[in-house]
Formats: structure tokens, sequence, C-alpha cells
């Protein structure tokens, strides 16, 4: 691997900007950077040094930590420069270090350095990417807890009970099938109850956990005029909707994100809902039926028996424009968006359908991948405790036991391939 430059902090002017430098000629190039010697000691303090061009003339000054493989997160030599968060000194710094021998990274090639030196695990690797891009404090603290290796400690307690199986499985194949050691089906069945209702649990929860670090999508629909956009913009507590009397108003799908009570929502304000022949239109109204089919939870302005074809089962049916006079029609909650009326009582509503109690989460998954990997695991202990069921033989419970393993290997993979490094890293921003 060569050396590879990037800025770790957001693009843009700011009063502080870090650019990283990784590899085996990160300390040579930044020497060349500030012309000064750096002597390898143990970790040099942080100092103030002049930033020069190849002509020698001073254009910034900056903090500069010179740290030494293997104790830097990508277990390489490692230097970042605090420099002042001017984009063009920025972009100065980096294609200066370019034209000393480093290369720009990629995004996650940091991580993926950390990894791939034995720094982290495949788990902890996705829980950086997870922790970076939450929504919520809680939903960090989560991404945090398997970045400290919570995952990778539930993981090896399910792998151990898988192991002691198949070793007392394959310690009876030794001696005899015929003759087995008192109990060892039933023994064998029930670890494996305990491992599929663990593994259960953590599949159960990652919607809850995806909640707190993506958001949950809750979007508004219903008739045109129905007061969408007007609930939009009092749910966010701005103006961000145009609200005519004009029907079909909104066009396209208008988004935003507010939190109720640490819990992240991604509000989506949508076209109205109804038969037109205007070209525009129709496509708003088809682009607002995909958004209730995929959302965590549709907020219908509309009676509970309105005509809404949609396979969604989350939906609050709402009665708007409570000023204006009660309904007699069926509605979960009857509102005042214009005038904010029991919009409290929404925001109640509203959390309790897309969340659940957060209070007691064990396992932790927080990528799509490792849900995948545990569903794997899953079946083939499902396999493997009807192959014991109905005595299929002992030999092909321990190889389905063993692909098991081998599934629940890939959560923290050590020799994860190419294909799979890339799908992983290349969601991480550069300079991570």
């Amino acid at each position: 691997m060569g050396t590879v430059v990037a800025c770790s902090t957001p693009f843009g002017s700011s009063g502080i900007a870090v650019v990283r430098i990784t590899g085996s000629k990160s300390h040579k190039i930044t020497s060349l950077l500030i012309k000064d010697i750096i002597k390898k000691n143990e970790h040099n303090s942080p100092a103030l040094f002049s930033l020069m061009d190849v002509d020698g003339f001073v254009y910034d000054e900056a903090v500069v930590n010179f740290l030494f493989g293997p104790n830097t997160y990508t277990g390489e030599d490692l230097v970042e420069i605090n420099l002042h968060g001017n984009p063009v000194i920025i972009e100065k710094t980096i294609a200066l270090c370019c034209s000393y021998g480093a290369t720009p990274a990629h995004g996650g090639e940091f991580t993926k350095r950390a990894y791939l030196n034995g720094k982290i695990d495949m788990s902890q690797a996705e829980s950086v990417a997870s922790l970076i891009s939450s929504k919520s404090i809680l939903g960090a603290k989560l991404s945090y807890k398997n970045l400290k290796g919570s995952l990778l400690k539930n993981v090896l307690e399910i792998k151990n009970k898988i192991i002691s199986i198949v070793g007392q499985i394959e310690f009876n194949l030794d001696i005899s099938e015929e003759d087995l050691q008192p109990n060892l089906i039933s023994d064998s069945i029930k670890t494996i109850d305990v491992c599929i209702n663990t593994l259960n649990q953590a599949t159960e929860n990652f919607n809850t956990v995806n909640v707190l670090t993506a958001g949950a999508t809750v979007v508004l629909a219903g008739p045109t005029n129905a007061g969408k956009s007007t609930l939009f913009n009092a749910l966010l507590k701005k103006d961000r909707a145009i609200v005519s009397e004009i029907a079909g108003t909104t066009r396209d799908v208008l988004e935003n994100t507010i939190n109720i009570d640490g819990v992240p929502c991604i509000l989506k304000d949508t076209a109205g809902i109804r038969k037109t022949k205007n070209v525009v239109e129709k496509i708003g109204v088809r682009k607002s039926n995909e958004e209730i089919l995929s959302a965590d939870l549709v907020l219908y302005l509309g009676p509970s028996d309105s005509i809404l074809s949609s396979e969604n089962d989350n939906i609050i049916y709402i009665h708007n424009k409570k000023d204006l006079g009660e309904s007699k029609q069926s509605y979960d909650i009857s509102i005042s968006a214009l005038t904010g009326e029991n919009l409290s009582e929404l925001k109640k509503l509203i959390l309790k359908r897309v969340s659940s109690d957060f209070s007691d989460i064990g396992f932790i998954i927080t990528s799509q991948r490792q849900f995948s990997c545990l569903d794997s695991t899953r079946k083939q202990l499902s396999i493997a405790k009807t192959s014991l069921l109905n005595s299929s033989g002992l030999e092909l419970t321990v190889e389905d036991l063993n692909l098991a393993l081998s599934s629940l290997d890939k959560i923290t993979n050590k020799t994860t391939k190419d294909d799979v490094l890339d799908a992983v890293f290349s969601s991480f921003c550069v300079g991570k």
C-alpha cells in the first residue's frame, strides 16, 4: 500500500481543517512540506510549523502531529495537519503532498487500512460508518458500542456454542454412532434453540437500530387540499413547502428531517392523490404512491375508510382542519396544522409507531450485510436442528453447523474478498 492524503473535515470554509496522511512515506512527505526533519520517537507532541510551497514561500501555519505505526488508527505512520479551513489552502496542501509522492485517498481508505492492518475487524469498520452517519445521539451510542467490540463479543458467544456442539458430535462419531453420549441430541437441540433465539433478537433489533442511525421515513399523503404542506411546515416549525388553496400545488416530493424525542424522522411532503389529466401532476401522484409503499410510517390526511391502495399497514389516519369543526368519519387523531392544536399528541403517536423500547437492545447490528450474515446463520442452524430431529445423520448435522459457522465468521471476517471490501467502504466519506 502506498501513501495517501485526504482532508478529513467537511470541505468548505472553516476555522480549522484537518489533512491526514498515512503510509510509509507520510513523515518524509510532511518533512518536505514543513522543511524540517522529524526524528522517529515514540510519538512527537503536536507542534506549530510553517507550511511552505516548493519555492520556500510560507502560505500558512499549522499544528502538525506526527504519529508512528503500528500505534495509530491505520496501523501505519500517520500525520495529522491542523491548518486554517480555507479551501484554497487545503487544496494547496493536498497538491503539494501529492507532488511529493502521496496519492489522493478514496472514500473509507483510512478505515480500510485499519482493517487490513488488523487494527479493527469488519464489524468495527462498519460501526465507524454507522457512527459518522448516525442521525441521533442514541444511534451514535449504539454504533460506538459495536466499535468497542460489543458485536464481536455477541458473535463469539454464539460461535463458541456452535463449536461446542460440533466438538461433542465429532467426539461421539469417533467412538460409535450407535453408542451415543446420553442426551447428546436433546442437549444439542437446546443449544441450537438458544442460538436461534439470540439471532432472532438481533435481526428484530435491526429495524430499531436503523431508525436511530438512519432515521424513520414518515410520508405525508392524502388528497389535494387536505393540508399536507401546512402540516409539513407545522412539524418543521418553518415555511418549507408552498401552501396554496389551488389544488395540486405540490408536484414533487419535499423532504426534511425533524427530531422527535431523540428519534430522527425524515418527513416527506407528497403530491395530492387524485385523478388528473395534467402530465406533470400525474408524475407527482405516481411518486406519492411510491413513497407511501416504501415509508416506515404514513401520515394520511383522510379518514380510515379512504380508498388507499397500499401494502403499507403502518398508517395514521389524520383529521386535519379541526379548527373548522369535528368530522363524523373515523380517524386515528384529530388536529389543526394551522393552529397547532393536538400537534404534540400527533408527535407522540408518530414516536410510538416508528420506535420501540430502546432501553433493552443487547445484540446490535448496524448494516444490511451483518443482517444477511446472521440470517444465513439462523437458517443453517434451523436446518441442523431439523436433521437432528429427523435423525438424518450426524455427519450432515456437522456439515450444516460448519456452514452456520462460516456465515457467522463473515460478520468479523479477517479475509474478506476485495468485492466485499469495496462494497463496505465505498459508502465512507473521504478522509475516514
